[in-house]
């Protein structure tokens, strides 16, 4: 039974280690979350014509954007969420400004 216990003490304390040390992402490039919102943006853009339709991308692309790190998809995501609900030219300068951060980071497309 002993054993047992520190054999799980060990595996944990490992594990915790392994998190801890990893190194933080490099906010002005693009992180795997924000290349999936920016394929997903650029995929769905040119359709996205009514309302509805841009709320369903605005929803996709806000499957990943909020859990990206790379500096300002986040935001935009944020934006473009609340510009979909809006006049066309709320949802069209959102998705310019969604579309510029994807490019600032580094996004090529797939």
């Amino acid at each position: 039974m002993k054993t047992r216990t520190i054999l799980v003490a060990a595996i944990l304390i490992a594990l915790t280690a392994c998190e801890s040390s990893s190194e933080p992402a490099d906010p002005t490039k693009i992180d795997q979350e924000a290349g999936f919102a920016c394929d997903d943006f650029a995929l769905g853009y040119k359709s996205a014509k009514t309302t509805q339709a841009r709320i369903d991308l605005a929803d996709k692309v806000n499957e990943w954007a909020p859990h990206s790190q790379t500096n300002r998809i986040a935001d935009m995501g944020a934006a473009l969420a609340r510009g979909a609900e809006a006049s066309p030219d709320a949802w069209q300068l959102a998705a310019d400004a969604f579309a510029q951060a994807c490019m600032d980071a580094g996004w090529e497309g797939s």
